[in-house]
């Protein structure tokens, strides 16, 4: 059984929904992450981000990896190296949680587990 050091959350579909509102359960699953070991990783932009985040009502993590953050978004694996490499731990040792097809390429691109 694979153990991970790290889970990275996509925020739009998997965290919050189209209206920015909390999906069912994302609040207790993110306050239930250790400190440091989880990241947001996303397309859309920080500030909009950041808002979803608030509005949501959802636990801020540590770092979050925007469209701010890479040349080239999702499919690119860019993003989910970057979060990798900011949390200090090996792509392979990562654990994504994701939504859209694109996001499941960029993550499997970057050599991490998918759940999708």
């Amino acid at each position: 059984m694979q153990t991970f050091e790290a889970v990275l959350f996509d925020l739009f579909g998997t965290l919050v929904t189209d209206r920015a509102e909390a999906i069912d359960g994302a609040a207790e699953l993110l306050g239930a992450m250790p400190d440091g070991r989880w990241a947001i990783v996303t397309s859309c932009p920080r500030r909009l981000a950041e808002a979803m985040i608030r509005n949501a009502a959802l636990p801020v993590p540590a770092l979050i990896v925007s469209s701010d953050d890479v040349a080239r978004g999702k499919p690119a694996p860019d993003c989910y190296r970057l979060a990798a490499e900011r949390l200090c731990v090996a792509p392979e040792r990562c654990l994504v949680v994701e939504d859209s097809r694109q996001g499941v390429a960029a993550a499997v691109g970057a050599g991490m587990t998918v759940v999708a």
